[in-house]
């Protein structure tokens, strides 16, 4: 199958995100191209909705430039919020919905966003802080879901009561479209704005990579406030093809609905796959259906990628890319299983260097911060320019990952800058530890950090998490890295845990396990 001719950016015939919606009810109107839960859409119908909320959001004052807070769970009415900003030039602003407190209210703050759109299962903690959000009119909340509470307005309403015609606004591929916050795994989350003309591109060259046809299904699995639910479902859309959500991952709903709506691709964490892989022991289910799989967020361990292979029989990729970046590198399929904890190469038209702390590349084999450049990179933070000057140095972002190259050009992950560990003077790097851990057959997943130590400076925490029904001593966990890695990478303690923490795109959260053993002491959090 192909990529409908109307797509092509190239010919000017697509100038900002809305358009995509826009030429798929134009080409193909009767086509269903969304599905969530019991909701089906077809593009005339999805193009119905957006527009009249497109318009509503005029009525109400929304503007070109103005920011919009989304706190919501998955559902179809994001994919219709997303296309509606687009198309009147107001910029969407993702937001965690597991976000509470002082976090919310940071982030909704920091966003300047005047309008928020929530639901029930998020309206407790929006309304804990809903008089400290500053830029918020009391009258914008728009709540998501049948029977609107007093104080906030039908998200139903304003769709039904909205206009069917293009809004009309000119928006063009240079301007603002979204503001993904980052994931604060290493410090305060930054605003990472991205405009039109860096989706588009994006969506046209993951089209390409991951074979992201018209003829396309593909199911969304992770929060959609994040950017890779994002992109990969709008690249779907600009294929026209279909995309199908998930409200929240549960590893038989996933079979199902693979099987049911016969999907061709779809991105899953490692902890998702190694979810998959467990319901898999005791189900069986047709997953024939999928092309392309694709993974991400954190490291797969090499027999989790073995068995998840196995498992779906299809084209598995490995990225690596930051929201600031884009793409940086990807494995393609018929290098997956003969290169260990490797990301692959550099993705289309990205350029990507090793360096050393002077910034000058390093050796083949060699460790450095992996740097990088090319068209998909970020505008700017969000109100945080001297971060944004700080990240960017000679046109490459920095992205304080760890990484080496091979002879043949493949990147490989080695860690996080700031979760490698000093200890007696010697760096060591907490993914070697994982990764033999990863291969006893006791255990399911782990994390290793450093600890303060009062005569090596940091000593070696493993984090594990056992698989079901088996048990481990502490004293066994540390002769088996002993036997299988160098005596100073051991780790000197080890502490056995029911999950990790993390945050909902899959990233531990290493600073939270660090976090109490550094309090007091000069942190490196």
């Amino acid at each position: 199958m192909y990529a409908p001719r109307c797509m092509n950016i190239r010919k000017g015939f697509m100038m900002n995100v809305g358009d995509i919606l826009r030429f798929g009810y134009r080409n193909f109107p009767d086509k269903e191209c969304l599905v969530c839960g019991e909701n089906r859409f077809t593009y005339a119908e999805l193009n119905r909705r957006v527009n009249g909320l497109a318009h509503s959001l005029r009525e109400m004052g929304l503007r070109k430039g103005d920011n919009v807070a989304i706190m919501l769970q998955n559902c179809h009415q994001y994919v219709e919020i997303y296309f509606a900003l687009a198309k009147i030039g107001s910029v969407a602003v993702p937001l965690n919905f597991m976000l509470k407190g002082n976090g919310l209210e940071f982030l909704a703050n920091n966003s300047a966003a005047g309008i928020m759109f929530l639901e029930e299962a998020t309206r407790s903690q929006v309304e804990a802080v809903r008089d400290r959000l500053t830029s918020m009119r009391s009258d914008c909340f728009v709540y998501v879901g049948p029977d609107a509470p007093a104080g906030y307005l039908s998200y139903e309403q304003l769709v039904s009561a909205g206009r069917s015609d293009e809004p009309g606004v000119t928006v063009g591929e240079d301007d603002d479209l979204i503001i993904l916050y980052s994931s604060g795994t290493t410090g305060l989350p930054k605003g990472i704005v991205l405009t039109h003309k860096t989706r588009l591109t994006y969506y046209q060259w993951c089209g390409l990579e991951y074979g992201m046809l018209f003829d396309g299904v593909h199911l969304v699995t992770t929060p959609m406030y994040h950017n890779v639910a994002c992109f990969l479902s709008q690249t779907q859309f600009y294929t026209g093809g279909k995309v199908v959500i998930m409200r929240k991952f549960d590893p038989a709903a996933c079979a199902a609905l693979i099987e049911q709506e016969k999907v061709t691709s779809t991105f899953m964490v490692p902890t998702q796959l190694n979810l998959m892989l467990q319901w898999a022991e005791a189900q069986s289910s047709d997953l024939s259906s999928v092309r392309t799989l694709i993974t991400g967020a954190a490291p797969l361990a090499t027999r989790t990628k073995e068995d998840i292979v196995a498992l779906f029989n299809c084209d598995l990729h490995e990225m690596y890319g930051l929201t600031e970046t884009g793409l940086i590198t990807n494995m393609k399929p018929k290098d997956c299983l003969r290169k260990t904890r490797c990301v692959g190469q550099p993705f289309f038209h990205m350029e990507m260097r090793v360096v050393d702390e002077g910034g000058n590349d390093v050796a083949a084999g060699e460790v450095g911060e992996i740097i990088a450049r090319g068209p998909l990179l970020l505008r700017t933070y969000y109100r945080n320019e001297e971060s944004y000057r700080a990240a960017i140095k000679e046109g490459w972002f920095c992205s304080g990952d760890l990484g080496r190259v091979d002879g043949e050009g493949f990147l490989y992950l080695v860690d996080r800058k700031k979760d490698m560990i000093c200890s007696g003077g010697v760096n060591i790097y907490p993914m070697d530890i994982e990764e033999i851990l990863h291969a006893h057959p006791k255990v399911l997943e782990s994390a290793v950090i450093g600890i303060p130590d009062d005569k090596w400076g940091e000593s070696v925490l493993a984090v594990v998490v056992l698989r079901p029904g088996v048990r481990m001593t502490e004293q066994e966990a540390i002769e088996y890295c002993k036997e299988n890695m160098a005596s100073y990478q051991a780790p000197k303690s080890v502490k056995f845990v029911a999950a990790l923490p993390r945050n909902p795109s899959g990233k531990v959260l290493k600073r939270e396990l660090r976090q109490p053993y550094w309090e007091g002491r000069e942190s490196k959090i």
